[in-house]
Formats: C-alpha cells, sequence, structure tokens
C-alpha cells in the first residue's frame, strides 16, 4: 500500500512542478487550494495516515484536472503566439512593400509592376548583385501569395 500511495503523491508533484513552469503569480493563487491538499497529503504520508493521505492526494489531483484555470492559460498562451505570429508576418509584409516600394493594398499587378521595374536595374545581367535580385523576387512572392 505504501508504495502506492509513494507513487501518487510523486506523480502528483511531478505534474504540479511540470504545470507550474513559466506560470505567473496569479495562477499560482487561484492554484493555492491543490497546492494546500497536496501538501496536506504529503504531511498526512508522513505522519503515517496513509488512508487519508491518499483521499487528500486523490482530492488535490480531482480539483487539479477540474480547476478552469488551467484550461485558460492555454488558451491565452496559443492566442498569445497567435498575435506574435501574425505580427511578424504584418512586419515581413510591410518590409516586403518597402522593398518594393508598394502600398498597403497594392494590386497584383502593381506588385508585378513594381518588381519588373526594381528587377530591371537589379538583375545581375544588367550589373546588380545577386542578393538584391533575391530579396526582391522574395518580395514579390510574399507579397502575391499574400493576396496584397
Amino acid at each position: 500500500m505504501l508504495p502506492v500511495i509513494l507513487i501518487v503523491s510523486c506523480l502528483f508533484v511531478l505534474l504540479f512542478l511540470g504545470r507550474m513552469a513559466g506560470a505567473r503569480r496569479a495562477a499560482l493563487a487561484a492554484q493555492l487550494p491543490i497546492l494546500l491538499l497536496g501538501g496536506a497529503a504529503l504531511y498526512s504520508l508522513a505522519r503515517g495516515s496513509y488512508w487519508v493521505a491518499l483521499g487528500l492526494g486523490a482530492a488535490a489531483a480531482i480539483a487539479w484536472i477540474l480547476t478552469p484555470s488551467s484550461q485558460g492559460r492555454r488558451r491565452a498562451g496559443a492566442t498569445f503566439r497567435r498575435r506574435v505570429r501574425t505580427s511578424q508576418e504584418e512586419a515581413a509584409d510591410a518590409e516586403a512593400r518597402a522593398v518594393l516600394n508598394v502600398r498597403s493594398g497594392a494590386s497584383e499587378a502593381e506588385i508585378r509592376s513594381a518588381y519588373r521595374e526594381k528587377m530591371s536595374s537589379a538583375h545581375p545581367d544588367r550589373g546588380g548583385s545577386n542578393a538584391e535580385a533575391a530579396r526582391l523576387t522574395a518580395a514579390r512572392d510574399r507579397l502575391l501569395k499574400r493576396g496584397r
């Protein structure tokens, strides 16, 4: 019986530590009842009250699973990643527009025309560099793929 209780306690501690990595103080405050239940379970286990420790550990595990803040954190993290990705894409689009010197709502024809105009002087066969030609091509491809 003791090995089962020790395994459950160790699993709870590992889950707690794994989930708390990078969590903020407010999230910790929301998880305080779970922390207290887990601590009480460990204390009961140390005192030799195995059944009490098992009950408190199970209550802590159930409370951990049912706590809505853990699901909210996951959703908030996904929203933040989406927002960062979007701002990075917007910055790359702005840079591509600056390279081709086109406005924000430029049509496909305007993008292609600006590309041809800039490429006429930047092409390696006309005295330009490979790097500049590649930069112009990447900007054109980015803007055409994004539909801007």
